[in-house]
């Protein structure tokens, strides 16, 4: 079983190993997709958001993002989150999968979510709180990744060459506020 922690260390080290000069670790064997590790993950997401098409100024609604694992494979990590309308005053997480960590920065949102096994949903609802002189139309982007790290590359610390598989899927989502 793959874990959480083996997966951010990887993607730690493959950070601070992009920025370390070429020579220092030119010997490095490099592994390469041919090998059997491709950069697409094995664990892709589909994200829907369901809102409002309509709100009045000054009153609250929900976003509800729904994050479905629709490949063959759990995910080693899985994020959801995004940017609110510039229109908003409050923001609150009212609900969230068991297991996630979630926080609000400004008009950011964002959750970090615990294995997301095949075929399973995890649900995320924002509610957001309208100023009273908004006018005009309330524009959000949310996005979800899956990281997917190769079993058995991170069993030795030299990971150059290992391609993390990623996804990323923005969604952009529009509601007209009524006056």
């Amino acid at each position: 079983m793959r874990r959480h922690l083996t997966a951010f260390a990887a993607i730690a080290l493959a950070g601070g190993m992009l920025l370390t000069p070429g020579t220092a670790n030119a010997a490095a064997p490099r592994i390469t997709a041919s090998q059997g590790i491709a950069d697409q993950p094995l664990a892709p997401l589909r994200t829907t958001v369901s809102y409002p098409r309509r709100a009045w100024a000054g009153d609250s609604y929900v976003y509800t993002l729904r994050v479905k694992n629709v490949g063959k494979w759990y995910t080693d990590i899985a994020y959801v989150g995004g940017y609110l309308p510039s229109q908003v005053s409050k923001v609150r997480i009212i609900g969230k999968p068991s297991g996630s960590y979630c926080e609000v920065s400004g008009r950011e949102v964002g959750c970090l979510l615990d294995t997301l096994n095949p075929g399973r949903t995890a649900t995320l609802k924002v509610r957001v709180w309208l100023r009273n002189s908004v006018r005009g139309t309330a524009t959000a982007d949310f996005g979800s990744a899956s990281i997917d790290v190769p079993s058995g590359g991170l069993s030795t610390l030299d990971i150059h060459g290992i391609d993390v598989g990623t996804d990323v899927k923005y969604v952009r989502v529009k509601t007209r506020v009524l006056r």
